[in-house]
């Protein structure tokens, strides 16, 4: 009796997690090709849709949501590419490739951010000439020329 009550009771414990996973994992495979597929012939919105459908039911899974950045910032989505960035990270911080384009979305956000700042000011202020240097050496550091 007692080992019936502990064999349903774990049935029971794999059908409750199982609840947690809508998709089957045939399903994930296939939904993950789709996501592929749809990256790969550059239909980045279709393409994240279905990263963050299998995003949402791997919950653990960093490389899910490293390709969910990517799409996103395919489509100009740069905060949410960087939220998904962020969270593969979470999941894996030795995720070389989710910190490679963090760090080029970045620095992408700098350029904007120097270039912007060239049409405003006047680099001949002596009390600007730091900020300059600094942003300047930035710039240099990382190979990335600002834009006019």
């Amino acid at each position: 009796m007692f080992i019936r009550s502990l064999t349903l009771a774990g049935l029971l414990l794999s059908l409750a997690a199982c609840s947690q996973f809508p998709l089957a994992q045939p399903d994930l495979l296939a939904l993950q090709k789709q996501a592929s597929s749809a990256y790969a012939a550059g239909d980045y919105a279709s393409a994240s849709e279905g990263f963050r459908t299998l995003a949402e039911a791997m919950p653990q899974d960093a490389d899910v949501r490293y390709r969910l950045g990517n799409s996103l910032a395919q489509q100009k989505q740069i905060d949410a590419a960087i939220a998904a960035y962020r969270e593969a990270l979470q999941r894996d911080p030795k995720h070389a490739k989710a910190w490679h384009n963090l760090i080029f979305l970045q620095l992408e956000g700098v350029n904007y951010s120097v270039a912007e700042m060239y049409k405003h000011i006047d680099t001949r202020d002596p009390q600007i000439a730091p900020i300059v240097r600094k942003a300047e050496a930035v710039m240099d550091l990382f190979d990335v020329r600002q834009q006019p």
